[in-house]
């Protein structure tokens, strides 16, 4: 009994004469070099101390490794070298050894921030790294600390403090590394240093362009204004602006808030001038190119014999909010300008009627947008009328195609006014450029025919004008615009044909109506298969002809249009004009059945078709012994099922069916036809 309690007090003698405590880890750094340094506090009941040992390992649950032994009780740091902790994070716990060589348990493991930086391409830098422990010591700071470094700056700078473990840093940067690390303080007032992680950043965000406002004409001095809104990107050191097409760079505008800009090299008003512009950052990052708007280019005739000024103009694009419409400005002998007219945003073109002779008009065109804030002037047009005699009347009194390449322009005139000729003109649009193509001489008729060769008829739709040559020379009156039709033919489902054709314009007693004519096979006979009434200028006719019923012919279509003049009082003629003629195929179809019986209901192998061309056709059938029983050239022929005049017996037989399309390609079928006794 004595022996025990003796046992007993020297055990607890011995062990409370060696328990040293583990010290309390509290830091953590990397250094740039990849080494790690550990702070700790002093344990408590340090009397029996001996040494500690520390413990190192490449993962929380891994082996740990003894990595050195300190026998300074007072050493409250340790550096750990080369182990490169900038490529992964490592763990570490101390403990005490007692002069009795009793260890002590573990201290809490702690491990060293490894910092990721990942560059989104964004412009963010996205920082993750990790706690030194978990859950984070009540001595420790809850806030991280985040520095960065470039070439640019002098030091380490702090960017911003977290309690979280990720953050994103925006970076504003030409073309740098910027690099990283993250700092967390403890109650003892060291810190806990992160290692250092960076990448290479680019700044490739271009900065916002809101786009030109509008193009002007300055009327003053006749140069264009470029006006758009000062970019939102506060880095935007300035603007490009290109003209042309392709845009090509004319100039260059420093500062953000600059807004307008004023071309004076390009002259408006010989020809429309196009603009766009681009925005530019300190790196040099461009914005793309704006939308294009171009100056209004205002053109315009004096017509002195037929009275009147006619202006068009090119149309202005891109305007926003969206285009409204134009006002027509006139100025009459130096006196002030007032609106005379207000178009709407599709019509390009004005005609000022009784213009006074010895007569300066000048004009210009505004466009405008729907809120009436934003305009676009053109330049202004003048004309001085002076005017000669004139004859009392030209007028184009058809435009009429004849083949693909000519059409027939005829003239109606005044022969009691002699003049120098009469000038043709042709355009593909009305308020295009109208090529001059020749000059009729004047030999006091009244009507003058002029073939022009120069066509493809089939394609396009063909504006005319004619101008007769005053005794001044100078440009007279001018004809009405004529144009003539395009037509087109398309096949739709069910054998239908659909004819599409442009209107005819202009006849003075306007259209009475068109009449839809055609011919098959190549035929000389027409047949007028409808008269269509006419509907408002500029539309787009159209008519069906089934042709369900024309399934045994060759399939060629071919169809033109003519339109009919109304009888008018200005003239004591009408006139007719013809389209273009347009020749349309319908391929062949053909169903053939796969059985019959020829004691039944359908006693007859014989294939379904449409717009077969017969001439070419033949069949024949053969039995299960390759044996030809049955040959035909005629397609409303079928095999009655017979063979040298007896019914064949039931079973399966070859057919084969030989025939050609329109374009003389031959198209060969074979199958096989059940017979059935």
């Amino acid at each position: 009994m004595n022996k025990n309690l003796i046992a007993i007090l020297l055990f607890f003698i011995v062990t409370q004469s060696f328990a040293v405590l583990p010290p309390s880890l509290r830091c953590i750094s990397v250094s740039s070099n990849g080494n790690i340094s550990l702070n700790w506090v002093i344990p408590t009941n340090i009397a029996s101390f001996d040494s500690y040992h520390i413990y190192r390992s490449n993962s929380l649950t891994g082996l740990y490794t003894k990595i050195d032994t300190i026998f300074n009780v007072n050493q409250t740091t340790y550096l750990d070298v080369g182990v490169n902790a900038n490529n992964q994070s490592f763990f570490y716990y101390i403990q005490c050894r007692s002069t009795a060589n009793i260890y002590t348990s573990s201290s809490d493991t702690i491990q060293s921030i490894r910092l990721m930086v990942i560059n989104s391409g964004t412009g963010l830098a996205n920082l993750t790294w990790n706690s030194i422990h978990s859950p984070t010591f009540p001595v420790t700071s809850s806030f991280y600390k985040i520095y960065k470094n470039n070439s640019v700056l002098a030091s380490w700078t702090r960017v911003d403090s977290t309690q979280n473990l990720y953050y994103n840093d925006t970076v504003k940067i030409c073309h740098d590394t910027v690099s990283y690390k993250i700092e967390v303080r403890d109650a003892s007032n060291c810190y806990s240093i992160s290692s250092i992680d960076g990448k290479l950043f680019e700044d490739y965000t271009a900065p916002i362009t809101n786009g030109i406002d509008t193009v002007s004409v300055d009327r003053i001095n006749g140069k264009t204004i470029i006006g758009w809104k000062p970019s939102p990107s506060l880095d935007t050191w300035g603007y490009i602006i290109c003209h042309g097409s392709p845009c090509i760079a004319l100039d260059t505008v420093y500062g953000r808030l600059n807004s307008s800009y004023i071309d004076l090299l390009n002259n408006p008003c010989l020809m429309t001038q196009t603009y766009r512009i681009a925005a530019f950052d300190s790196c040099f990052n461009t914005s793309l190119f704006s939308n294009n708007h171009t100056t209004i280019k205002l053109s315009g005739d004096l017509d002195i014999c037929a009275n009147k000024i006619s202006l068009n103009w090119t149309s202005y694009i891109n305007m926003n909010p969206t285009l409204q419409g134009y006002k027509i400005f006139m100025s009459k002998n130096g006196g002030s300008f007032n609106v005379i007219s207000t178009n709407n945003a599709t019509t390009l073109n004005y005609t000022f009627l009784n213009i006074e002779d010895s007569t300066t008009y000048c004009f210009y065109v505004q466009a405008f947008e729907n809120t009436g804030q934003k305009t676009s002037s053109s330049c202004e047009k003048c004309f001085y009328v002076k005017k000669p005699l004139n004859p009392k009347y030209l007028y184009i009194r058809s435009v009429s195609v004849v083949s693909d390449n000519q059409i027939d322009v005829k003239v109606f005139t005044d022969p009691s006014v002699a003049t120098s000729g009469y000038k043709i003109f042709k355009s593909k649009s009305p308020i295009g450029l109208f090529t001059y193509l020749t000059t009729i001489p004047y030999t006091a008729s009244a009507n003058y025919t002029y073939n022009d060769y120069a066509v493809t008829a089939k394609n396009t739709a063909y504006y005319y004008k004619v101008s007769n040559t005053d005794s001044c020379g100078n440009i007279g009156m001018s004809s009405n615009i004529a144009h003539t039709m395009l037509l087109t033919v398309t096949f739709v489902d069910g054998y239908v044909n659909k004819l599409e054709w442009t209107d005819y314009g202009d006849w003075v007693g306007n259209v009475s109506s068109y009449s839809v004519f055609r011919t098959i096979n190549d035929g000389v006979n027409l047949l007028k298969l409808a008269d269509v009434s006419p509907l408002i200028p500029g539309s787009l006719y159209q008519y069906l002809d089934d042709i369900q019923n024309l399934t045994e012919s060759k399939g060629k279509f071919i169809y033109y249009i003519q339109a009919n003049e109304n009888p008018n009082a200005t003239y004591n003629f009408v006139e007719k004009s013809n389209s273009n003629e347009i020749e349309i195929i319908q391929m062949p179809e053909m169903y053939i059945p796969n059985a019959f019986a020829p004691d039944g209901v359908n006693k007859e192998f014989k294939p379904v078709m449409s717009f077969v061309n017969s001439e070419n056709y033949f069949m024949q059938i053969y039995n299960r012994f390759g044996q030809l029983i049955f040959e035909n050239n005629n397609p409303d022929v079928g095999w009655n099922g017979t063979f040298k005049g007896e019914i064949v017996a039931s079973g399966v037989y070859v057919y084969l069916i030989r025939y050609s399309k329109p374009n003389h390609d031959v198209i060969q079928k074979k199958g096989i036809i059940t017979i059935v006794n």
